[in-house]
């Protein structure tokens, strides 16, 4: 697998020249003693060699001075200095930020490298810079209170845990993608009116719902993705509203089976339409990680919306006669069709109400494996 291309980093030369510098050239081009420059321009002959010495800010109204006295432009004079103060302020931060290349230690950087993130893995300033504009903050300090503010993606505690790194990495790619997707204006009523279409998906191949869940989702306003998930992290979805009429929903390769999978897409569509646009959910496959009782309401809100939306209330009589045993599993298979679900999700279901073993029925479920290829997502059942 060709890993994609790291993102782009913005080159900055190791040196530059203060616009003094400059000025002593053109002067001597001239001819012009800096006493001289000085009478021309009003200014004393101390601040002009301050100038040429790099120690005092040539400003805007200097500028328009040397351009007066030199017919050199006061763009270009302002140009130099910002340049020159950019370098040097860029010099001071990256000083800083040798001292907190401990924060690279948080994230497994071979996986950065793998996502194309970070072109090495080496622990460098380059690097940290790369990390930080990758995740959009100006320092790592900066990054954690960020992290801690989204309520309840990070609810467990106030301190980030290991895994909460990777985690903030793939939601950060998550992001990313779904800003990237074009869709409608988020309509509620139309996402609604979508339920029973999505749902049909499920008897579909899986490598049609790659191409028709994003689309379909795109079009109410959802900005469907899929991105595997790094190494140690439980995540298996997230919801984030991106804009006022536009929320990003990502999936990860957590679930493994199809009633996972479409589980987690009608769980995540349910914090969509019941809740609030100020929080994002993260579906943790732990659970059990809700510190808040707002948290708790809330997952359970949109499990049960889930639950409902795969096995609608009009089907729930015959639900419940399939769960007496025994159960034949050409009854699980008639009861899919009846209800125009995956069998998978059926079997998953019963398992997960006590009526069925867990070691029994995976044979009617389908695998599902997200992979990266090449910067674009590929869904395939094995």
């Amino acid at each position: 697998m060709t890993p994609p291309p790291a993102p782009p980093f913005v080159y900055a030369p190791d040196s530059a020249q203060p616009p003094g510098e400059t000025l002593k050239e053109q002067l001597e081009a001239l001819g012009i003693p800096q006493a001289d420059l000085a009478r021309r321009t009003g200014l004393s002959t101390k601040h002009i060699n301050q100038i040429v010495q790099g120690t005092a800010v040539l400003t805007p109204e200097t500028a328009l001075l040397l351009e007066r006295a030199t017919g050199i432009p006061a763009s270009l004079w302002n140009q130099l200095e910002a340049t020159w103060r950019t370098h040097v302020s860029r010099e001071e931060s990256r000083k800083a930020l040798s001292g907190q290349l401990d924060w690279l230690n948080h994230f497994s950087l071979p996986e950065l490298v793998k996502r194309g993130i970070l072109p090495n893995k080496e622990r460098t300033v380059d690097n940290l810079e790369r990390l930080l504009a990758f995740f959009g903050v100006g320092s790592p300090d900066t990054a954690g209170e960020l992290w801690r503010s989204y309520r309840t993606a990070f609810r467990r505690s106030t301190v980030l845990e290991p895994d909460d790194y990777a985690t903030a990495v793939w939601m950060r790619q998550a992001e990313l993608k779904a800003r990237d997707l074009d869709c409608a204006p988020f309509d509620r009523a139309a996402l609604t009116d979508l339920l029973p279409c999505l749902r049909a998906l499920t008897v579909q191949e899986p490598a049609v719902w790659l191409a028709e869940l994003p689309r379909l989702c795109a079009q109410v306003g959802v900005a469907m993705v899929f991105i595997p998930a790094p190494p140690h992290t439980h995540v298996a979805g997230v919801t984030r509203w991106l804009a006022p009429d536009k929320v990003g929903v990502a999936l990860s390769d957590r679930f493994k089976k199809d009633d996972h999978f479409w589980f987690t897409v009608f769980h995540e569509l349910g914090h969509v339409l019941l809740h609030g646009k100020r929080l994002t959910f993260i579906d943790d496959t732990r659970r059990g990680n809700d510190a808040t009782p707002e948290g708790d309401r809330s997952e359970a809100e949109a499990d049960a919306f889930a639950a409902d939306t795969l096995i609608p209330p009009e089907h729930a009589a015959a639900y419940r006669q399939l769960t007496q045993r025994p159960m034949p599993f050409t009854r699980i298979e008639a009861f899919a069709r009846q209800a125009g679900i995956a069998p998978g999700i059926v079997v998953g279901r019963l398992q997960h109400d006590g009526a069925l073993d867990w070691k029994h029925g995976h044979k009617l479920k389908r695998t599902i494996d997200i992979t990266l290829v090449q910067g674009s997502d590929s869904l395939q059942s094995e």
